[in-house]
């Protein structure tokens, strides 16, 4: 835990150095203290697990930190705790020494050649049980894909490895992401308590400094709930930024994915690199930004909308919090006003029926998904009936909602809305089953993928009730993810919530270890049928 710290005494002054020349791009830094990792020297953490991936960065890139070490503690530290979190489903230790190694010799060459290798070299990660890792189960946490393996790598896994990421292993997630809480996850803050869904797995395990950076999805809030639950940051970009080929999907036209860590700062770190691929959009030039730039009032001239709604039926204490960031905002120079967000489509027709043109492959499987899940996928299998003037009804909704949207911001002249990330003041873990995607869980998240707009979750401080963290998430406009996460970043600096580190009970887990197999026969990467988007809905 972590006294009250003054503003931008952390990474403001110490973000040069000798890993802190090089760009994400592998280039020699211009001026742009934004892109820079802090300084090897600066770094007074002793133990790697605690490290930021920032940090982590710094020093696999200065040679002063092994890969092998690295990982070493990461398990090490998982193995002690996790039994009680169960954040991960799945880990891969042959895997990724293997991949340490290899990190290790390119690192060491790119130090001798003067030709710096990317900064996730090394870097150990997570990834949702989602993403198709050929040869490697993938059952998006569910007795329906029990025994299947992945047939081919996700664009996403293909676009890390190349950059020498070390996967770590897959964490659980609410089953198919159709829910809202990951009820086989327990809270570092609290086991007790829900860890967010439904990329809870990531959440539980980043909080608990079991990894640095994991790569979730948000298709209605599933990076920002698990965000706003375990005290770690999110980063939700424009739909279509990252490519979803070999991701098991829930809504195709809703779906994100997107980067979970302890800092918003790590989180842009690995944005950088996921960015772009076949058919994406590629990070700006130089990659997103990493810290804040500092000063007195470093949001002079920016405006934050609070919607209307923003503060209804809010817990007291995420309340008290809420208002204590708006102030923050304020001192930091931004002006703060009321906004009135636009209607959201009503109609959910069409999003059942994207849901239930996947699920309908398990149609003679459906006693075994999770029993509350059952109406649900029953519900998205009978909407295949439904006439297709329904559902592109709902595609034109969808697009006025942007409209809507786009000139909300263009009205009041904003450059972000504000919102808790999460209205409630913990959530038992035994109350989230039965929450669907579809049910109001305590997020306004909704709108963020309507409208296919970047947004951002940092956590804001602890409930004095409940001792659990608060979290607020800012979205921005589609394609600004750059300029939101620069405004984040200074909020972030002025008030570093994330460096908070739960105080994790000894409760020792056998890890449920897996070797590399043959890969399924495909022809998907995720080895099931239908998972590919039949259409890419265009902002």
């Amino acid at each position: 835990m972590i006294p009250d710290i003054s503003r931008r005494k952390l990474f403001g002054a110490a973000a040069v150095g000798v890993a802190g020349a090089a760009l994400l791009s592998g280039r020699v830094a211009s001026a742009a203290p934004s892109n820079r990792l802090p300084a090897p020297g600066a770094i007074s953490a002793t133990d790697p697990a605690l490290l930021s991936a920032m940090e982590a960065a710094s020093l696999l890139q200065a040679g002063k930190l092994h890969p092998r070490e690295l990982l070493d503690s990461l398990y090490a530290r998982t193995r002690a705790h996790d039994a009680v979190l169960n954040s991960w489903i799945r880990v891969y230790p042959e895997l990724a020494y293997a991949a340490a190694d290899a990190a290790a010799a390119r690192l060491s060459t790119g130090r001798r050649d003067g030709n710096p290798a990317p900064l996730l070299c090394g870097m150990p990660i997570a990834l949702k049980d989602l993403f198709a890792v050929a040869g490697l189960p993938l059952t998006a946490s569910s007795k329906v894909l029990a025994g299947n393996i992945a047939a081919g790598d996700s664009d996403i896994w293909r676009t890390l490895s190349d950059a020498g990421a070390v996967l770590m292993g897959h964490t659980e997630c609410d089953e198919f992401a159709l829910s809202a809480g990951t009820p086989q996850v327990g809270n570092p803050w609290g086991p007790e308590y829900s860890a967010g869904g439904s990329s809870g797995g990531n959440g539980a395990a980043l909080a608990a400094r079991f990894v640095p950076l994991a790569v979730g999805t948000d298709t209605g809030g599933s990076l920002r709930s698990p965000a706003a639950a375990c005290g770690i940051s999110s980063i939700k970009p424009t739909y279509g930024r990252i490519p979803l080929l070999g991701v098991i999907p829930c809504m195709w036209t809703l779906d994100t994915a997107g980067t979970m860590a302890r800092s918003l700062g790590d989180a842009s770190l690995m944005l950088t690199s996921m960015s772009g691929g076949v058919g994406a959009v590629p990070a700006p030039d130089g990659g997103f930004p990493l810290v804040a730039r500092g000063g007195d009032r470093p949001l002079s001239g920016r405006v934050i909308g609070v919607p209307k709604t923003a503060r209804s039926n809010a817990a007291p204490e995420v309340l008290r919090l809420f208002e204590e960031f708006l102030s923050l905002a304020r001192d930091l120079g931004a002006e703060v006003r009321d906004v009135r967000m636009p209607a959201l489509p009503q109609s959910l027709t069409g999003d059942l029926a994207e849901m239930g043109a996947y699920h309908r492959q398990f149609a003679d499987r459906i006693g075994d998904y999770r029993p509350d899940l059952v109406p649900t996928v029953m519900q998205a299998n009978a909407a295949m009936a439904v006439p297709a003037g329904d559902y592109f009804t709902n595609l034109q909704e969808k697009k006025r909602y942007q409209a809507d949207y786009n000139r909300m911001f263009a009205d009041s002249k904003l450059d972000a809305i504000v919102m808790p990330g999460l209205k409630v003041d913990g959530v038992r873990r035994d109350a989230m089953f039965g929450m669907s995607a579809f049910v109001d869980s305590g997020i306004d998240a909704r709108w963020a993928n309507y409208a296919g707009v970047p947004t951002i979750s940092i956590p804001v401080g602890r409930s004095k009730t409940t001792g659990m963290p608060v979290g607020v998430q800012l979205g921005g406009l589609a394609w600004g993810d750059a300029d939101l996460i620069q405004l984040g970043l200074e909020l972030e600096d002025a008030h570093p919530a994330w460096r908070e580190v739960p105080p994790l009970a000894d409760s020792a887990r056998s890890l449920p270890e897996v070797r590399r197999g043959t890969p399924g026969p495909g022809p998907d990467p995720t080895n099931t049928q239908g998972a590919a988007a039949p259409i890419m809905y265009t902002l």
